[in-house]
């Protein structure tokens, strides 16, 4: 086994771990997330609580996993529709034309004229920093790269001669895609949706570390963040838990992305 692929066993072992905890998170921690003891504020790490306490006496510990309940699965679920409707209407405007198509075209022109973060902060502002608004509002944001992404993808494989024979012999699009294309594309779909989902975990914790996400006291890694700078000079180590399991979260998504990336770059090219 070289060294490439102990690493990328060790992001996926990582991985696991922080999913399962954050998964099971009653089950390995008996404490309330938003519990405080104020006559055990800022305390570093004990057997009584692992990963110390913060301003309020919470239990870091069990903010870490609740918290990674929030950012993780808003994460997941917003990274799986965009990728849904990414590729539904990249593959409709990629074999159709007409009326259909130029509505999604249109869409995506003008909201990929507008920068991604505009979008959000407009759609936040508009309606409120709530789960759904901010779900609304990456997703708007998001949707437009996948269509067109998947759109030049399903392109690529439109003039493939086993796709005009299916066509010649009477195969509806349907079939197309059921028997020929997502075989093709699911790959891409992996890379995809392990690089976005880096990008959307930052984005969530960045709103809620500028207090425009999450709103406290509900437990969310950004609104950690955002809590312990106000006392990195009195107290530093409020900040290093949390900083470090989203460093490592962010970090191996990165890499399992990249490297599916490149086995999907080097099958392309052997095929």
């Amino acid at each position: 086994m070289n060294t490439k692929d102990k690493l990328f066993n060790c992001c996926l072992l990582l991985l696991a771990i922080v999913f399962l905890l954050v998964l099971f998170a009653p089950l390995v921690t008996s404490y309330d997330p938003n519990q405080q003891d104020i006559l055990n504020k800022l305390q570093h790490p004990s057997s009584k609580h692992w990963l110390g306490t913060d301003q309020l006496g919470r239990d870091i510990y069990t903010r870490i996993l609740y918290g990674g309940r929030t950012t993780l699965c808003l994460s997941l679920v917003t990274t799986t529709v965009i990728l849904f409707f990414g590729f539904l209407f990249g593959w409709l405007t990629a074999i159709r034309h007409g009326k259909l198509k130029r509505i999604i075209d249109f869409l995506c022109d003008t909201l990929l004229a507008l920068p991604s973060e505009l979008i959000v902060l407009i759609v936040i502002g508009i309606l409120g920093p709530n789960l759904l608004t901010i779900f609304t509002a990456i997703t708007l944001a998001k949707w437009p790269w996948f269509v067109r992404m998947f759109q030049s993808e399903i392109k690529q494989y439109q003039y493939k001669n086993y796709i005009q024979f299916s066509k010649v012999i009477g195969k509806s699009n349907y079939w197309i895609l059921h028997h020929h294309l997502l075989r093709k594309i699911i790959p891409l779909v992996i890379v995809y949706g392990t690089l976005n989902l880096s990008g959307i975990i930052m984005s969530i914790s960045a709103l809620s570390f500028l207090g425009i996400g999450i709103q406290p006291p509900t437990a969310e890694w950004g609104n950690m963040v955002n809590e312990a700078k106000n006392f990195l000079l009195v107290d530093y180590w409020q900040l290093i838990p949390v900083g470090g399991v989203m460093l490592i979260v962010i970090s191996a998504l990165n890499y399992l992305g990249d490297q599916f990336a490149t086995q999907l770059i080097s099958t392309k090219e052997q095929a």
